[in-house]
């Protein structure tokens, strides 16, 4: 889980979110205006994507919800295949919508989660189980009203027994994935707190 490649893919995530974010103009407001494409108060979105943990594949479903237009609550369910071996990532975050552009939305993205390895019936060895944290971000990328690209990318910390005691080790999270968006409830838009 130290591959130096993840690191590097997910600073590139990092870059192009940050490129889209300068290279996008703000939007003019009115009563025709689209709603940002996600974390609009009352949305669920649903997620499929797949990307890299570490140096291993990484593929994941993404559930969340916005309670408010400044705040939404994810959980997320990451299967790591590996040869003899596999692992299982839940997570469960709290995301942060920074800016209310319609086509392009950045989004800051921290929680905590679990790492499970499950040795499979090659060996003879016991289920390991390490409390992870995360921080990271990403974007949204409008397709159409309730469809957009989601890039991602996050570090993971979590303790780890080695010799002379336990240490903090890290590794890089990205992914890509489409997102799909449905609103459960009409929101006003005076309570959406989103402007230009």
């Amino acid at each position: 889980m130290r591959g130096r490649h993840g690191t590097i893919v997910c600073a590139v995530v990092w870059v192009l979110c940050a490129a889209g974010a300068a290279a996008a103009a703000p939007e003019e407001v009115g009563p025709e205006a689209p709603a940002p494409v996600a974390g609009l108060p009352g949305q669920l979105l649903f997620a499929v994507g797949a990307g890299q943990v570490g140096s291993g594949a990484l593929y994941q479903l993404e559930l969340a919800y916005f309670p408010a237009a400044r705040f939404g609550l994810e959980a997320s369910l990451g299967h790591n295949p590996g040869h003899g071996t596999y692992a299982a990532l839940h997570q469960v975050s709290a995301l942060v919508p920074l800016l209310p552009w319609r086509k392009f939305r950045p989004f800051a993205r921290a929680g905590l989660g679990t790492f499970e390895v499950f040795p499979g019936t090659a060996i003879n060895a016991q289920t390991v189980t390490k409390l992870v944290g995360h921080a990271g971000g990403g974007a949204w990328l409008r397709l159409q009203d309730a469809v957009a690209l989601r890039f991602e990318g996050s570090m993971l910390g979590f303790l780890d027994d080695q010799e002379g005691g336990r240490g903090l080790l890290g590794a890089a999270q990205w992914s890509v994935g489409i997102t799909f968006c449905r609103d459960l409830g009409s929101t006003p838009s005076a309570d959406t707190g989103e402007g230009s």
